[in-house]
């Protein structure tokens, strides 16, 4: 197997990351990274070779809920959260984190709210038949969370909170074992370039957890999705 990785920046600022893992390079493969950035000054696509691949039969089921305002959605997602078992102060924590500014990788916190590391990246991840799902779902945007969240929390991360730096797209989500996946909109305000991840995670299986996210590839068969979405 290869993972290609695709990085694109505009004057220093992280502007488009995109991720595939297949069995063979093609060059539609390629363009359909190449396209992902609307502009860009700076861009790096690499390669490597992937030796071990684990294959898991399903994603986080699916839901999808659309509200009239940033403060509605928000409210709910609040609410998902503190269903969880997460105290409020924690959770006003993980939305602090996420809209203060641009990250590069996701902000990993305890369940009590202890900071334990930044910048961590989520790796090696994809669908068996990427064509196929990319028909079944909204958006390119969702087929790439989705997997995305279904490795986390089959990496041990126990919730995940997330929305998008894209200033043109307000869709995020809450993902956990027991909620799935769950797409809310509007979770910021459009035009506001913050966006980013909060993962909550026991801190003694830190180690593991991210030996997991960094170095696990994982490939998912079937999407589980609602009548419709």
């Amino acid at each position: 197997m290869k993972s290609l990785k695709l990085r694109a920046s505009l004057k220093g600022r992280h502007v488009s990351g995109a991720e595939r893992l297949v069995g063979e390079v093609s060059e539609e493969i390629i363009y359909g990274l190449l396209k992902r950035p609307k502009e860009w000054d700076y861009l790096n696509l690499r390669v490597e070779r992937v030796d071990k691949v684990y294959y898991l039969e399903s994603s986080l089921k699916v839901s999808s809920y659309e509200f009239n305002s940033v403060g509605e959605a928000r409210g709910f997602a609040k609410e998902l959260l503190r269903g969880l078992g997460l105290k409020g102060e924690v959770v006003e924590l993980a939305f602090k984190i996420v809209e203060e500014k641009i990250r590069r990788g996701a902000v990993l916190l305890s369940e009590e709210g202890e900071k334990l590391l930044e910048n961590v990246r989520t790796t090696l991840m994809d669908w068996v038949d990427r064509e196929r799902v990319e028909k079944l779902l909204p958006s390119f945007r969702t087929v790439d969370a989705l997997v995305l969240a279904t490795k986390n929390i089959y990496c041990g991360v126990l919730v995940e909170l997330c929305w998008s730096d894209d200033p043109d797209y307000t869709t995020g989500y809450v993902a956990s074992k027991e909620l799935g996946y769950v797409r809310i909109k509007p979770l910021k305000e459009r035009g506001d370039v913050r966006g980013g991840r909060v993962y909550f995670v026991k801190k003694e299986n830190l180690e593991e957890v991210l030996e997991c996210l960094r170095k696990k590839a994982l490939l998912v068969k079937e999407p589980v999705l609602p009548p419709k979405l």
